[in-house]
């Protein structure tokens, strides 16, 4: 009875926690390696193959079927545990291609071992009506799988974190172990320590992981954290070090407000400049309000539509208040209206128009990203813009990631009658490209006069800002769309070129 009882419930829990940890792990590979597409995909086929190693070497082990599984859950438990802590300290020890490589040895181990609880826990049921066994089996596995899936993006994510989702499944899995073995196998003392040892190690993380984590992040972030907020989309953290505020989404520097007017003022008076009336403004991305803040100070504008996934974003830029003092309060203003969207699905279901649309997105670091690159998004853009409209797009450095630039302007040239590539240089993040783009023929003779109270941009800085550096050219490049997304290989390339070259040199 006790068997009938139990087991299905450690068939349940085993299917949850193993795919936990496979979206657990591919998701801190994304995080720390980029091209979430290439991860996942990776690490599902090593993953699958291990599986299918561990269930074949599960035959080898069936006449104490029951045992072994308990075995296997504390192994298991203990390695799914510390996978992502062991991520963590590994991300700022080694170099990208061995993380790679621990990444994946990591999810094989976790695999091997996931192959063999199904066929070991349905030896163990030692029932002549095999077939209705293994059918029990699975479905309960497969459930356990489906629960996962649903609580890692709506519950673990979001509200627990990679960290600590890591080590309390992993505690889980252990405790599976420890109850069957206290259940069927009291007498094995030594495999009860064992389950008790690693329950225990894992449990010390969990009691200081919050100083784990602070200790690691004070180590990429290098300044002291103000403020770090996890959400369903990305992991906010602000730092301060004596007058200089920087904003970190996963990990990436957004802006430093040492030098961010630079970046803010080039991204929205010079397209400004470029209407004769900007009344109706659109910003995609720009949650912390800064592109907002510049747009404010043009007396012409009306409305300004903020769009961003994250809400979170919005509630710090209205309540924190380093946020605060440098957007000087936009978020609050009340021609500023803040919608929570993504910047793909507003665009598609949009009606209205706007005189300036404003793309102040991320670098096209994932598959997400790269869409908002793409022929189709600036199409959608175009459809969006009044006759005389201006569009404009944040475009990454053009020194050291050329061809991204170069890619973003190649595919606006298919959509916008003219288009043109401008320049600024910001300390924090090296010479910064913009393109923008019109429906009608426009050069840089046709800016109008910017506010008077820009820290940095002036009428001839604004002119100037077009003549790209003799060693700067636009490259052949192939068109990003949604269904190839080149943008997003030209990304890691470029930067993979270059991170190579300041390795070499710095030895």
């Amino acid at each position: 009875m006790k068997k009938k009882i139990i087991l299905p419930i450690a068939v349940f829990i085993a299917g949850l926690c193993s795919i936990v940890y496979e979206l657990l792990i591919s998701t801190t590979a994304t995080y720390f390696l980029g091209d979430g597409v290439r991860q996942f995909s990776l690490i599902i086929g090593v993953y699958l193959f291990s599986m299918g190693i561990g269930a074949y070497l599960s035959k080898f082990i069936k006449d104490r079927s029951l045992l072994f599984f308990i075995i296997v859950e504390y192994i298991l438990g203990f390695i799914g545990g510390i996978s992502v802590p062991l991520l963590y300290f590994l991300f700022i020890q080694v170099d990208p291609l061995t993380l790679q490589i621990l990444v994946l040895s990591t999810i094989f181990v976790i695999g091997l071992l996931t192959g063999m609880e199904v066929p070991l826990l349905t030896f163990s049921f030692n029932s002549v009506d095999f077939k209705n066994d293994l059918s029990n089996v699975l479905s309960l596995d497969y459930i356990g799988g489906l629960i996962a899936t649903l609580i890692f993006p709506f519950l673990l994510l979001p509200f627990v974190g990679l960290f600590y989702s890591s080590v309390i499944f992993g505690m889980v899995n252990l405790i599976l172990g420890i109850v069957l073995n206290l259940v069927y196998f009291k007498k094995e003392i030594k495999s009860l320590v064992l389950g008790s040892i690693a329950l225990i190690s894992l449990l010390c993380l969990v009691i200081y992981g919050g100083t784990l984590l602070h200790i690691w992040d004070q180590k990429i972030y290098k300044q002291p954290i103000v403020e770090m907020v996890q959400t369903p989309y990305q992991k906010i953290v602000l730092t301060k070090k004596q007058n200089d505020i920087r904003l970190y989404l996963n990990r990436v520097i957004q802006f430093s407000s040492a030098d961010e007017h630079r970046y803010h003022e080039s991204l929205v008076h010079i397209p400004f400049s470029l209407h004769p009336n900007p009344q109706r403004i659109l910003i995609l991305g720009g949650g912390e309000n800064l592109a907002s803040r510049e747009a404010l100070k043009n007396p012409s504008v009306l409305q300004i539509d903020v769009v961003d996934i994250d809400s979170t974003m919005f509630h710090l830029a209205k309540t924190n208040r380093f946020l605060k003092e440098i957007n000087q309060d936009a978020a609050s203003n009340p021609k500023v209206n803040l919608i929570s969207q993504d910047a793909f699905t507003f665009l598609f279901a949009n009606e209205d128009k706007y005189d300036v649309i404003i793309s102040d997105l991320p670098d096209p670091t994932t598959e997400a990203i790269a869409r908002l690159y793409s022929k189709q998004f600036f199409l959608m853009a175009k459809r969006n813009l009044t006759k005389k409209g201006v569009f404009v797009t944040q475009s990454g450095e053009i020194y050291f990631s050329n061809t991204v630039f170069s890619c973003i302007k190649n595919t606006l040239n298919e959509v916008f009658n003219d288009v043109k590539p401008y320049h600024t240089y910001i300390p924090s993040f090296g010479d910064w490209g913009f393109i923008v783009a019109k429906n009608s023929d426009f050069s840089p003779s046709d800016l109008h006069s910017l506010p008077t109270e820009l820290t940095y941009l002036d009428n001839e800085q604004a002119r100037q800002s077009f003549k790209l550096p003799k060693d700067i050219t636009i490259a052949k490049t192939k068109i990003n769309t949604l269904d190839h997304p080149v943008i997003l290989d030209y990304f890691i390339e470029d930067w993979s070129k270059w991170k190579s070259d300041f390795l070499t040199n710095t030895k």
